[in-house]
């Protein structure tokens, strides 16, 4: 796949970037021959080959439509990539400009949390989170099919399964599950942006129980996707048979003759080594372990009764 490198420049600052400050700058530093070293790299495209355009974000690019008509117009296939956070397709005249330039086109969309209020900490940029999932519901809208990419951290980790239900009600091909590094940002806050791996296992495992279920293709920074695999259904391979659901009112678990799966608390409760259970203790069980507590109702019964008449 030819790579097609467009800078820093991004609209998102997200806790864990690993190109740190760079991708704050304003604009494309004028100095910078970016339109020559894009035409460059379309002049060395071959035909049949897939191309991908990463940032940064691409589509602060305003020649970004103009790129990927060449690109296609030079025979890049099967897949026409662009590497986003989807905001800017939450404008549906640029979503219908990009959907425009070829059939190939496919996105691979960055999605930081399953709901506003994570993906927007982990962004650091408010309302981003609705701006993304708009993008999105524009391109399957528009019939352009896109992947989306989530990485795992800290505060993110006890949520991959629902992860996993979004991007299947988002309509995605396939999730894939990165890793912080300690590069950038994440190298200054490694301590509340990088998870113990130990501690995400149960809750990945799930997650893949979760995707085996709905028939999402699932990647991790463990396993790593082949190549074009992470693409699945959006040029470059084709997605998987998913497997069967189970019936309705079936309890079996996603994977047959595994017991379901029981995560660990998402926080400590108090006196959680306590061992409780539901025995029932007899009434001077009871006078022992609360000694005043009857005593009213004993001294009233061995009141004399009230005399007749």
């Amino acid at each position: 796949m030819q790579r097609i490198e467009l800078g820093f420049v991004c609209n998102n600052r997200c806790v864990f970037c690993a190109q740190g400050s760079l991708g704050a700058r304003a604009g494309d530093d004028p100095t910078d021959p970016l339109a020559a070293r894009v035409e460059a790299a379309l002049g060395a495209l071959r035909a049949g080959e897939p191309a991908a355009f990463v940032g940064g974000e691409p589509t602060l690019h305003d020649a970004l439509p103009l790129w990927l008509a060449e690109a296609a117009r030079r025979g890049a296939a099967p897949l026409l990539l662009v590497q986003t956070n989807g905001r800017r397709l939450a404008y549906l005249a640029y979503a219908r400009s990009l959907a425009a330039v070829s059939p190939a086109l496919g996105l691979e969309v960055s999605l930081q949390g399953q709901s506003a209020a994570m993906h927007d900490y982990h962004t650091s940029t408010p309302g981003s989170f609705a701006q993304t999932v708009k993008g999105l519901r524009h391109a399957r809208a528009l019939g352009v099919p896109f992947a989306l990419t989530t990485v795992v951290t800290r505060s993110s980790f006890r949520h991959l399964a629902e992860f996993v239900r979004l991007a299947r009600h988002l309509g995605a091909r396939s999730l894939s599950l990165a890793r912080a590094a300690r590069h950038g940002r994440a190298a200054a806050a490694a301590d509340r942006v990088i998870p113990n791996d130990e501690v995400v296992a149960p809750y990945l495992e799930a997650a893949r129980d979760e995707a085996r279920l709905l028939g999402l293709p699932l990647f991790d920074a463990a396993h790593p996707p082949e190549s074009g695999a992470l693409h699945a259904g959006i040029g470059v391979v084709e997605p998987s048979t998913p497997e069967p659901e189970p019936e309705r009112g079936s309890h079996e678990s996603p994977t047959p003759g595994a017991a379901p799966r029981r995560l660990p608390l998402a926080k400590p409760l108090p006196a959680r080594a306590e061992e409780r259970g539901p025995a029932r203790r007899s009434g001077e069980e009871l006078r022992r372990i609360f000694p005043g507590l009857f005593g009213d109702a004993e001294a009233e019964a061995q009141k004399p009764p009230p005399p007749k008449g």
